[in-house]
């Protein structure tokens, strides 16, 4: 979508929290080309952070991270009044039915397995975005 002057507006702000390298560079790169604008974090300190401060549209969320997972990052913002309504999707290497099962209660919309593609990545995020709650 363009605005009069021609520039391409961002179509959602999108917290990405990943800490392995390779997969974040490759997830921001995605969302960047699809028109969002992405803030990234590596650690769930980082991602509660910027998810308080910057309301993200979605957030896009590792389970495995270093210090607390990401399925004790999700209660935490689902407990918090300004982030609860942020629908989550994790992208995990956890992949047993528990591990998905579990992203569910932790409050997670959608659970997308690693390795993933690039189409079942857009499809997540497009899903997620969607699926948001109209007001904040």
């Amino acid at each position: 979508m363009n605005n009069c002057l021609g520039v391409k507006k961002m179509k959602a702000k999108i917290l990405l929290v990943e800490d392995d390298p390779a997969i974040l560079e490759l997830g921001k790169t995605l969302l960047l080309k699809l028109g969002h604008q992405v803030i990234t974090a590596v650690d769930s300190d980082q991602a509660w952070e910027l998810a308080c401060r910057e309301l993200p549209d979605a957030i896009a969320l590792d389970v495995m991270l270093p210090g607390t997972d990401g399925f004790t990052l999700a209660k935490r913002l689902k407990k918090n009044q300004a982030t609860r309504r942020i629908p989550i999707a994790f992208i995990s290497a956890k992949n047993e039915p528990s591990d998905i099962v579990e992203g569910f209660n932790c409050g997670g919309s959608l659970y997308l397995t690693k390795p993933f593609t690039v189409t079942a990545l857009k499809t997540t995020i497009d899903s997620l975005l969607k699926a948001r709650p109209k007001a904040f």
